[in-house]
């Protein structure tokens, strides 16, 4: 027998495996991303549809049970909530140990582990806001929820970043002509968002609410992404209007996700912030198109 060919063989096979790993990150990656975006926006769904304290406060069953038989539309679709939550946190957790794999101690990997490290937080207050809080009056309340969005949000942003800086470590970062096409591009969003706001057009029910937010939820990855652009090309402009506009989304966001009372006034600033992002978008349009190649 030919050992030195065994042990040839045998030390290609880790570089083959890694070879394998190096060429799937970025789709893996861009596939967490996506699930966790929709994943955001079930979340978002089971909320407006007050589905989320419907499972008698057990958790992570639903109303004592891990089958979905017999259970009620809302409590069916808080179970289904649970059931894709958890397949999307073995993603996350995936994308975080392949990226470390792949990008050591980098902008990427840090930000993929940042993800994986909210996990636990999101999913004990995701726990909490069903279970413990239910349990005492006022306890599924703005307080618990409002945590349990901001990890959700703050899982989503650092996906983001691993995704726009896994993209550039690979030669496929920051150019003025991405600048441009994103920024143009993505004034469609919060005119297509306007569409769906708070009683403007449509009634705001859970279906017209989660197209509210699909729309807003990607116009701040657009932002977020040129925001991060803008600081690899040296462009401040840039990356303050895309700061602001992530911002003015987000707070968006906040005002009609059911966390707060939504008053006249309430409403009222939705729409101003709603022209706030067109408003920014046009200004980011204008600007990136005076970024040089």
């Amino acid at each position: 027998m030919d050992t030195s060919t065994t042990g040839a063989s045998a030390a290609s096979l880790p570089r083959r495996v890694g070879g394998v790993f190096v060429r799937h990150a970025r789709g893996f990656a861009a596939l967490t991303l996506a699930v966790t975006f929709l994943l955001v926006l079930l979340g978002e769904y089971t909320a407006a549809a007050g589905a989320g304290a419907t499972c008698n406060n057990t958790y992570p069953g639903c109303a004592g049970q891990f089958s979905p038989a017999g259970l009620s539309v809302p409590q069916f679709i808080e179970w289904f909530h649970r059931l894709v939550a958890m397949g999307v946190g073995y993603l996350i957790v995936g994308n975080a140990v392949l990226l470390w794999w792949t990008h050591k101690k980098s902008r990427v990997s840090r930000s993929a582990g940042l993800a994986a490290l909210l996990l636990p937080v999101q999913v004990a207050f995701g726990a909490l806001t069903v279970t413990v809080a239910g349990l005492f009056p006022g306890g599924y309340a703005p307080p618990t929820q409002l945590v349990h969005l901001t990890t959700a949000l703050a899982i989503f942003v650092a996906l983001v970043a691993a995704y726009v800086w896994l993209d550039a470590a690979e030669g496929r970062g920051a150019t003025p002509t991405r600048l441009r096409y994103a920024a143009t591009g993505g004034l469609l969003l919060p005119l297509a968002q306007t569409v769906f706001a708070r009683d403007l057009f449509l009634t705001f029910w859970p279906a017209v609410q989660t197209a509210y937010h699909f729309f807003g939820l990607l116009g701040l990855a657009v932002l977020l992404a040129l925001a991060l652009w803008a600081r690899d090309l040296e462009r401040v402009d840039v990356g303050i209007l895309a700061a602001l506009g992530a911002l003015c989304t987000l707070l968006n966001s906040y005002l009609v996700a059911g966390l707060f009372v939504v008053t006249a006034r309430v409403e009222a600033f939705t729409y101003v912030l709603l022209v706030a992002q067109v408003a920014l978008f046009c200004l980011l349009a204008v600007a990136a198109r005076r970024v040089r190649t």
